[in-house]
């Protein structure tokens, strides 16, 4: 492989995207956009988006057909966001794993490196590792791209609020991959082997790389993801024993579900709402959107010396009575913590919280 220095593949990579951009279009065909501005994003490794969640254990299962030469080929694909994090130019990513079988046989494994702006909700794309397999052994790497390597950057592969018509680069590795997705439909139905689903987001990718009319077709579920993927449809949805919604954190890679109560001092009560998540903390605000009332995290130390412990660890900012509930979905055992009302949040530094370390 020919490698380029860091300046020359800049250079070529503007080039690119400014040749790109200048290419004729109506004024029903916008250019694709290719900047993002990365430096307003905090990130983070897991999301709920209403169409690309990023829950770990989340597995769609999906089969297909193809024809190759007169010949009806049966396809399946694995996609599972894993537990496992990779540092991708500079970004903490998740690992979205494709797998991907002809006929039962295993002819693709890419690892996907996503993360979450958790300004905007976009789903940036870093790249991909590939191995390509035949007869069980891998005989190469098609297609793979990191983010900050010869030139490439990470594009978008979901915006956080899709609007119709909306045009993007999925994935920017000049010569590598420059796949673009445009948004279609928001209201579609689909009928697969799952489900029939409403509200699909319907999207049509093409790339630069590729021959005139080429074209590649996704539709995504809500809550799901791809539900449709070319010749492939969604036959079955394997859920993590932890679903993040508007009053609940899922964190240490999904492992402990997180939910907090409150009751003030004229009696009223409710639930805490869930707010900026990430993979190991999150916060709650209880009586408006922007006041952070409750930050919570789970810390892993199984492997600290002395440890072999989940730690709780939580800090308010309130004086009103908080219970505060934390269960561990793998070993089905909770810890209940409670701030008396009146008393000004006592913070909660529980090294002991739960002996359940594999």
């Amino acid at each position: 492989m020919i490698r380029i220095d860091a300046p020359r593949a800049a250079l070529a990579l503007a080039a690119l995207l400014a040749l790109l951009a200048s290419l004729p279009a109506s004024a029903h065909e916008p250019p694709f956009t290719a900047e993002f501005d990365r430096e307003r994003c905090t990130f983070t490794t897991v999301g709920s988006h209403p169409y690309f969640p990023l829950w770990p254990g989340l597995v769609l299962h999906l089969e297909g057909e193809e024809e190759d030469e007169g010949e009806t080929i049966e396809i399946e694909a694995f996609n599972s966001v894993l537990a496992e994090t990779e540092l991708v130019d500079g970004v903490l990513t998740r690992v979205y794993e494709e797998r991907e079988l002809e006929d039962g046989e295993l002819v693709e494994v890419s690892r996907n490196f996503f993360a979450v702006c958790r300004e905007t909700g976009d789903v940036w794309y870093f790249g991909e590792d590939v191995d390509d397999y035949e007869d069980g052994e891998i005989v190469g790497h098609g297609g793979a791209w990191r983010s900050g390597i010869d030139g490439a950057e990470a594009g978008v592969i979901m915006p956080g609020s899709p609007l119709l018509g909306a045009r993007y680069f999925n994935e920017i590795a000049p010569g590598i991959a420059l796949d673009q997705g445009e948004v279609v439909d928001l209201d579609a139905t689909l009928e697969v082997p799952a489900g029939t689903f409403e509200q699909v987001m319907y999207v049509v990718e093409t790339s630069p790389l590729d021959g005139e009319g080429a074209i590649s077709e996704k539709w995504y579920g809500r809550g799901i993801g791809y539900i449709k993927d070319d010749a492939l449809e969604l036959v079955e949805v394997e859920y993590p024993d932890c679903l993040p919604d508007a009053t609940t954190h899922c964190l240490d890679q999904g492992r402990f579900r997180v939910t907090a109560e409150w009751r003030d001092f004229q009696g009223a009560s409710g639930d805490g709402q869930a707010i900026l998540g990430s993979a190991d903390s999150g916060e709650f605000w209880f009586f408006a959107p922007d006041n952070t009332e409750l930050l919570v995290k789970v810390l892993d130390a199984c492997d600290f010396p002395g440890g072999a412990n989940y730690w709780v660890f939580a800090a308010g900012l309130t004086n009103v009575e908080v219970t505060l509930t934390v269960t561990d979905t793998a070993a089905d055992e909770t810890r209940v913590y409670v701030n008396p009302l009146g008393a000004p949040f006592a913070p909660i530094l529980d090294t002991t919280a739960f002996a359940t370390c594999p």
